[in-house]
């Protein structure tokens, strides 16, 4: 049995939220356990497919999503793939030119390959969104419910526990400012290294510096930043 099974097996068996829904599982690089910075990378959702803007309840997403997957099914369109982490990474991957919606993984690959790294990004990380849900419009941000931000931290201390990554970076200002609202000072001693970075396709502050992304008061663009993080020490 392959590692990323072993991962699978474990993750589902402990989190209810992954047996209901399998496409959550995160993205695992086939090279993650040899990786020089066993990383997680997390973004901030999925979202639906404009035919389904706001059809689905978060009550059914969580508690009974056959009747979700039946709706999906009933159009055969392959909907569900707009949700399902591995797909949307392996249609990045084999695409091109770049899909609409796409930028934040080539702008994290390029980014990479800055350090010199002779294994793509994608090939060594894991990668997931964080909010176990989609978005409940298309192309917009989710409107985070109390539910989502229990899961989605519940979701991120198992993957820790199994996947045992020694830095945690987040890409997405809304889920990194929902993990520090809700996460406990007895969790984050639990985690390794976490740091956050913007949006690497959706925020200016990518390209643009500011103090806040640099060291000892000297400005950085967000991209630096996430190269400092992800540079070998």
């Amino acid at each position: 049995m392959n590692s990323i099974k072993v991962y699978d097996n474990q993750l589902q068996s402990k989190l209810s939220h992954l047996k209901l829904h399998p496409a959550y599982l995160p993205h695992i690089g086939l090279k993650y356990n040899e990786a020089r910075a066993k990383t997680l990378i997390i973004a901030e959702s999925h979202y639906v497919h404009k035919d389904y803007n706001n059809k689905f309840s978060v009550e059914d997403w969580y508690n009974n999503p056959k009747v979700i997957y039946q709706a999906l099914d009933a159009k055969n369109k392959g909907y569900k793939g707009w949700f399902n982490t591995r797909q949307v990474l392996e249609y990045y991957q084999s695409s091109n030119p770049l899909a609409k919606g796409h930028g934040i993984f080539n702008n994290l690959e390029i980014a990479y390959k800055e350090i010199g790294s002779e294994v793509k990004l994608f090939d060594e990380c894991v990668y997931l969104n964080y909010f176990q849900r989609p978005s409940e419009v298309e192309g917009d941000s989710i409107k985070v419910q109390e539910i989502d931000s229990e899961i989605a931290l519940e979701n991120l201390m198992v993957l820790n526990e199994v996947l045992k990554p020694n830095k945690i970076i987040f890409v997405s200002s809304k889920a990194y400012h929902n993990f520090m609202s809700n996460v406990t000072k007895a969790q984050k001693d639990q985690l390794p290294y976490v740091g956050s970075v913007p949006h690497p396709s959706a925020s200016s502050w990518w390209n643009r510096k500011s103090k806040k992304y640099g060291l000892n008061g000297a400005a950085a663009t967000g991209k630096q930043k996430f190269i400092r993080i992800m540079t070998p020490k």
